[in-house]
């Protein structure tokens, strides 16, 4: 649908009056933290809630109301990720929890074999090691965060015998680098494993197609597209539910008795207790919704939107960009941009932001601290001092860095008032008067 206006996100006209006195909308620029329902999702949930009944858990006229419903927001997550007649979808509670589930339900072997990336978000990281015999091997990855293709052909190679699993981020939640994913299936298939993505970034910005892209796995959560209701999404080939469930519960068996088990089919019985039906009518809603504005008015809106933060950003004195600003003109990249200014702790800038311009942004590690750490060459000498003074309480010794992210929602005049924001900071300071809290990992306003 060409030239469709863009859907309408709830909170852009939230005005809140400032401690310096002054009135002013929030600017939402932490939406790869989380993302603010659109209001047709919203309007969908209230909807359902007034017909809302036992789903899978009784009968009657509102049970059946909430099937149709919950059966409805399926299809609508099932085409936007392009799945196949083969593949099938479980709900958990966000991105992490759904990895963890399916490592678990791999059941991989002592001397099997996942390849990742060495910076990894950590939900892409721990539960590989944590949850599982296999042996996890790390590819290079390089500062501006893009993968190390040769290095990962070198380790696949070496590995071939063994490798069951490639597990990589589908979009950096700092970088906004974007790998290909299909060259990734191809080399994964062409040894007999599999290709997981984790599209906790990718599903907001980039249009997903599991089918035609060759990607046997894949999670993400749906408070990263704009339904913030407290859902995770797993999609999986169906042959991997035959197994038993690694977390057994209501609605997992058809009849128990003292000595046997019947349980209930394989689409079924991994999804236990009761379903967060408001979340996936609300996940289904906000997937329709992108599908309905089209990807190709999404991408343009937001394209445009990067290569102007990014060359608007580059013009603040003082400022480090980790990513330069023509990698972000040059590649296709989501809107992820972190940077920190001279003279200021990173945690700082963020609670200067908030108090001071009602910017919303986010401080820290945020889930890699390995890259982080790369761009500040921090040694394992400094590195062990530092993890002490955590260890100790000090939460704000660590490294890190401030993002900002963009949303379907976000225009140049919020990017206008995030480099203004910055310009001032850095040629007058703070209005207000603040104070750490180690403890915590923020400054608190104390004017």
């Amino acid at each position: 649908m060409p030239n469709m206006k863009l859907p309408t996100v709830l909170g852009l006209n939230t005005n809140i009056t400032l401690k310096t006195g002054l009135t002013t909308p929030v600017i939402l620029l932490n939406n790869a933290a989380t993302t603010p329902p659109f209001a047709d999702t919203l309007a969908t949930v209230n909807d359902s809630l007034q017909t809302y009944g036992a789903l899978h858990r009784g009968a009657g006229p509102f049970a059946a109301k909430t099937y149709a419903r919950v059966a409805s927001a399926v299809t609508s997550i099932r085409q936007f990720l392009g799945l196949s007649s083969e593949q099938q979808l479980l709900f958990t509670s966000n991105t992490s929890a759904a990895i963890n589930l399916y490592i678990r339900l791999l059941a991989l072997k002592k001397g099997d074999v996942i390849i990742t990336s060495i910076i990894e978000h950590t939900s892409n990281n721990l539960p590989w090691s944590y949850n599982s015999e296999a042996t996890v091997v790390y590819v290079n990855a390089f500062a501006d965060g893009s993968l190390d293709y040769l290095d990962l052909a070198k380790k696949v190679a070496e590995h071939a015998a063994n490798l069951k699993l490639i597990a990589i981020t589908g979009a950096s939640n700092l970088t906004g680098y974007i790998p290909d994913l299909k060259h990734l299936s191809d080399l994964a298939h062409s040894h007999g494993a599999q290709l997981f993505v984790d599209a906790a970034q990718l599903a907001p910005h980039r249009p997903i197609n599991m089918t035609a892209s060759g990607i046997d796995a894949l999670a993400f959560s749906a408070h990263k597209v704009y339904a913030p209701f407290g859902v995770g999404v797993l999609a999986v080939h169906e042959k991997l539910l035959e197994r038993l469930p690694v977390d057994p519960g209501g609605g997992s068996i058809d009849m128990i008795s003292e000595t046997d088990i019947v349980w209930a089919p394989p689409s079924i019985r991994h999804q236990t207790g009761t379903w967060n039906v408001t979340g996936i009518i609300a996940t289904g809603a906000s997937c329709q919704t992108i599908l309905d504005t089209g990807w190709d008015n999404i991408l343009k809106h937001e394209q445009e939107l990067v290569h102007y933060a990014a060359q608007k950003l580059a013009t603040v004195p003082g400022l480090t960009m980790y990513v330069a600003p023509a990698t972000y003109q040059r590649e296709d990249r989501i809107g992820t941009f972190c940077f920190n200014l001279a003279g200021y702790h990173h945690a700082l800038v963020s609670a200067i932001l908030e108090n001071e311009y009602a910017i919303e942004t986010r401080a820290g590690t945020i889930c890699n601290h390995r890259l982080v750490r790369r761009w500040f060459a921090v040694s394992d000498y400094d590195q062990k001092i530092i993890e002490a003074k955590i260890i100790a309480g000090d939460r704000l010794a660590s490294y890190g860095i401030v993002r900002a992210s963009l949303g379907i929602h976000n225009t140049q005049a919020d990017v206008d008032a995030l480099v203004a924001a910055l310009i001032n900071i850095a040629k007058s300071g703070p209005q207000l008067q603040y104070a750490p809290v180690p403890a915590e990992e923020v400054y608190i306003c104390t004017s």
